[in-house]
């Protein structure tokens, strides 16, 4: 789990697919409010990258400014010291998967010089002089921590052996944090996450306690109805001597997936509490709302405090409101991101692998849940590249079988691209097949006008013992070569020679190496030479007399092959 490279991946594509398809999860959907949307983006704060990573704890401290300014030299400790533990918490976790490990949270977008996410349909502008201080305002804090958690709820959902409480610490300067995880898998395939932090900070006469926690219950996967239903709360707190500052937001989120793994309609109903304290004066304010398909609806203040103005019930429930419907639309689209990117799905599917040209292949095909292994009925499409043919190129539903037929010739490969839909999620798999290797022979190469006669002369296979021979007008020759490889090895060499009255035998053994030789236009070998030597006794006959010697032949002028394609006839 490469957790700084999948967030940055990740919060792009929600802040993309938000833009494009919040309001309009069907495409056809009248009740379109995409201003609405813009203001929210509109007022995201900057991000430098070069600068501490946002944290909850630090949001909070900024918010108590309002209510105690001094607290605002204890941030850029509550923040270093926030990341270090949570970078020590994710590593841990990363580590006890065996995963892939990381030093740094994930990033997000850069917040400096007007950053812009764009892609052919959108582009979203992200101002650079926005300030979280005193407004309240947790929109990026809340929408960072949704996404973080949802990314590590929905990777340990699909691990085995995942479930085991961690704890990390931090410090930095002025403070120190304590962070830890609860991870919880169901017997119904519900899953629950929770991740906390606690940072205690002083400097001077100045001390301030933060405390965040953000959790995730329910069903993140799409069930068998296409349904997704899970609640993401947020709970944001600093105090300081008389003051206070406290957020909690809740969202309930119930989503519906089509035939085709695609988001067709969602409702989420967000409920926030915001409370500041200071020398007694209590300002508490709760509202809620729902937002169906982009159209916000029932929204009420469902209590205040008998010292919170018209304004701040105004400003409070709909900075609560706006930071937890992000919170909502950013876990929401990690989980939509998940679903149809095979995270909740997966095709068991063997490829057909090395197959002789002309055969047939059946391949057995299902959809499972990486949840829990269960069969899940899905529609399937087989596209071929390559050669021959695939048979049938879909699938109404699984589990079914396909046909592949190899091309009638060797060397050649094909793909085979697998993609299952339903109401559960997307999944796609990649198969492969190919006939081998083209099949090539080796042909002795004779220089004309020296009047031989070969025997055995084409080789099948230069890694496997194999005879040569020859006859010319002075007699016969044959070699018996051993291979240690397809370069290399030994051989014994017999030759007989009639004239003069006379006769001559030779028997010896040695070793031979295949030098490659030329080379066509493409740089492939198309000659080489067998180059041997041997040592061996040589017996000379006239007529009743014989006379033994031992030769060492030397280097022999070697035997030329020429590279030819298919097998020998």
């Amino acid at each position: 789990m490469n957790v700084k490279k999948a967030a940055l991946f990740v919060l792009v594509l929600v802040m993309i697919s938000v833009s494009c398809n919040l309001f309009t999860p069907t495409r056809n959907n009248a009740d379109v409010a995409p201003d609405e949307l813009n203001h929210i983006f509109d007022n995201l704060p900057p991000y430098d990258p070069a600068g501490p990573l946002p944290s909850s704890g630090a949001a909070a401290l900024d918010a108590l400014t309002e209510l105690d300014p001094s607290v605002a030299v204890l941030k850029d400790d509550v923040q270093a010291s926030e990341r270090e533990a949570l970078n020590a918490l994710l590593t841990d976790l990363q580590i006890q998967l065996g995963a892939e490990t990381g030093t740094e949270v994930p990033f997000l977008l850069p917040r400096s010089g007007g950053a812009k996410i764009a892609s052919p349909a959108v582009a979203v502008s992200f101002p650079t002089d926005y300030s979280l201080q005193g407004n309240g305002n947790f929109l990026f804090e809340a929408t960072f921590a949704a996404i973080l958690t949802s990314m590590v709820s929905d990777d340990l959902a699909v691990r085995a052996g995942a479930g085991e409480d961690k704890s990390a610490n931090g410090a930095d300067g002025s403070a120190t944090t304590n962070s830890g995880v609860k991870f919880k898998k169901n017997p119904d395939g519900s899953t629950s996450l929770e991740i906390a932090d606690k940072t205690d900070a002083s400097k001077g006469d100045v001390a301030a306690k933060t405390d965040s926690k953000v959790s995730i219950d329910g069903w993140r996967c799409p069930n068998e109805a296409g349904q997704v239903s899970f609640t993401i709360k947020e709970h944001f707190n600093a105090g300081s001597g008389g003051a206070s500052y406290t957020a909690d937001l809740t969202a309930y989120v119930r989503a519906e997936v089509n035939d085709n793994g695609e988001l067709a309609s969602t409702t989420i109903d967000v409920n926030q509490g915001t409370r500041k304290v200071k020398d007694g004066r209590n300002v508490y304010v709760e509202s809620s709302a729902t937002n169906k398909n982009g159209t916000k609806s029932n929204q009420q203040v469902v209590r205040s405090s008998q010292e919170a103005s018209a304004d701040d019930v105004s400003n409070l429930s709909t900075a609560g409101e706006d930071a937890a419907y992000m919170m909502a639309l950013g876990s929401l689209y990690f989980a939509q991101s998940n679903w149809e990117k095979g995270g909740c799905v997966k095709i068991d599917a063997n490829s057909p692998g090395k197959v002789d040209p002309g055969s047939t292949t059946s391949i057995p095909v299902k959809v499972v849940s990486r949840i829990d292994g269960s069969a899940v009925s899905s529609k399937l499409v087989a596209a071929l590249s390559g050669g021959a043919s695939i048979d049938p190129t879909s699938l109404a539903k699984t589990p079914g079988t396909l046909t592949y037929t190899a091309p009638n010739e060797a060397g050649k490969s094909a793909t085979i691209l697998l993609t299952a839909t339903s109401k559960r999620g997307k999944a796609k798999l990649e198969l492969t097949a190919n006939t081998g290797e083209i099949k090539q022979s080796y042909q002795v190469f004779e220089t004309p006008g020296l009047g031989r006669t070969w025997t055995g002369a084409c080789i099948d296979d230069l890694s496997q013992p194999f005879s040569l021979g020859f006859t010319a007008p002075e007699g016969p020759t044959s070699f018996s070569f051993s291979p240690v490889s397809s370069t290399s090895g030994s051989l014994i060499e017999k030759w007989h020679v009639d004239g003069n009255g006379g006769t001559m035998d030779y028997t010896g053994s040695g070793n031979y190496e295949i030098i490659p030789g030329d080379k066509d236009a493409e740089g492939n070998v198309i000659g080489m030479v067998i180059a041997y030597s041997t040592s061996g006794i040589s017996t000379m006959c006239a007529g009743s007399e014989c006379l033994t010697n031992k030769i060492d032949s030397g280097k022999g002028l070697g035997i030329p092959l020429r590279v030819q394609k298919g097998a020998c006839p």
